[in-house]
């Protein structure tokens, strides 16, 4: 089950994508030696991610790197895209002793490899996502779907984001909160005790950054309004527009209108 999202470290970009699947039964007893492979980057932007080319590059490379792992048996979880690198994690029954050397040959390039016992899985626990980044793997689920059914990613898209809640005070704190994160056309629609919170944030699909940050916020804070987010949706825009001023800053004053959120969600 592998899964996608993006992490900062030491300001900058990383590329993480993961085998959440072994989230279930992790450490495995049977696979506690750890196998890292370092591939450099021929090719980069400024922020140190791969361009369109090096990334085909890099999947090319990564491709022949598993299949000799996979000659001794190697479990695959997963890599990390940034800086330059592109970092490859995989355990072992065993150390697989001249793995690096076979590896090295049949690339033909000059790679790094770290190999150490690991029966904790602290390299792949090391990876695993936050809270936030959790909330975006669902956001890039819904921007791919976007963009394979052609929308472009620099276009202005209107992500209307919803919030359901059973409390009609809640609804009004929550239609609050949209207001502070600077939504648009906010309304609550049907009745006690399914009620709907909506609103819209204009925003293109080639920064995900804005969206997640309203996404998170109505996630975490829905609950203290007897509310729960419903995610966002939105309907593919096909033309490039003019880039879009974010204001990356979150909503200022949030904490005291949560307890506001609050004290009336329980009246």
């Amino acid at each position: 089950m592998f899964e996608r999202w993006q992490a900062e470290e030491d300001d900058l970009r990383f590329w993480i994508l993961l085998d959440l699947g072994q989230l279930e039964h992790y450490p495995l007893a049977t696979h506690s030696w750890f196998f890292g492979v370092r591939v450099p980057m021929a090719e980069k932007t400024d922020d140190g991610l791969p361009s369109e080319l090096e990334e085909r590059r890099l999947n090319a490379v990564e491709n022949r790197i598993r299949e000799k792992a996979r000659e001794r048996d190697g479990l695959y979880v997963g890599r990390r895209t940034g800086g330059s690198n592109r970092d490859l994690l995989f355990y072992f029954e065993v150390k697989p002793r001249g793995l690096d050397e076979r590896i090295r040959a049949s690339i033909g390039m000059e790679i790094l490899f770290i190999s150490r016992a690991d029966p904790d899985w602290q390299g792949f626990e090391a990876l695993l996502p936050t809270p936030r980044q959790y909330r975006q793997i669902e956001d890039w689920k819904t921007v791919d779907a976007l963009l394979n059914a052609g929308a472009h990613p620099n276009a202005t898209h209107q992500i209307e984001h919803r919030v359901l809640t059973s409390s009609p005070k809640g609804a009004e704190a929550l239609a609050k909160l949209m207001g502070k994160l600077e939504l648009d056309n906010v309304e609550v629609t049907g009745a006690k005790p399914a009620l709907s919170v909506t609103g819209l944030q204009l925003a293109a699909l080639v920064d995900i950054e804005p969206i997640n940050r309203v996404s998170y916020i109505l996630e975490t804070k829905s609950p203290k309004a007897r509310g729960e987010y419903e995610g966002w949706t939105a309907s593919p825009e096909f033309e490039e527009t003019a880039d879009l001023d974010f204001d990356d800053d979150d909503a200022t004053d949030i904490d005291s209108l949560i307890k506001a959120m609050a004290a009336q969600a329980g009246n």
